[in-house]
């Protein structure tokens, strides 16, 4: 229950944050880089057979009781590995954006090509917020199902 808090404050505080309300979120929407980051994720694990570990990670979130501390275990281990898989394909994807960029310009003696690398600068840096983002959702999970662990 205490998650569902936190996720709706979460993202009532990103919104009031980022001004202009869902209006202004469009520009952070890239579809692309969304899967870029997430694709990987689902496919680890699905390929290291911890897909339902990862969900039962959130039903314990949401106050589902019981289940054995192995299954905890699991779901720690899934929810970390999402972790660091969605960071590591996020700068992945700022290091491609950024090096695509500077790759484009033919002539660096002039200030308009630095402006150019300024201008794609927040485009190559989209795929540095979805981490973060899945970092935000993840993180109390992750805290949750530790403190259960060494709890046992």
């Amino acid at each position: 229950m205490f998650y569902a808090i936190y996720l709706v404050g979460a993202i009532v505080w990103i919104l009031m944050n980022i001004g202009g309300g869902f209006g202004n979120l469009i520009q952070y929407m890239d579809s692309a880089t969304a899967m870029f980051i997430l694709v990987p994720c689902v496919l680890a694990l699905f390929c290291t057979g911890s897909l339902g570990a990862f969900g039962s990670a959130f039903l314990f979130a949401f106050g589902k009781k019981g289940g054995s501390v192995v299954s905890h275990k699991e779901s720690l281990l899934a929810v970390k590995m999402v972790m660091r898989i969605s960071g590591l394909f996020g700068c992945l994807g700022f290091l491609i954006g950024m090096f695509a960029s500077i790759h484009s310009i033919k002539d660096f003696s002039s200030m308009e090509s630095t402006g150019w690398i300024l201008l794609d600068l927040p485009v190559a840096m989209i795929s540095l917020i979805y981490p973060l983002l899945v970092w935000i959702i993840l993180t109390p999970i992750w805290f949750m199902l530790k403190k259960h662990v060494e709890g046992q």
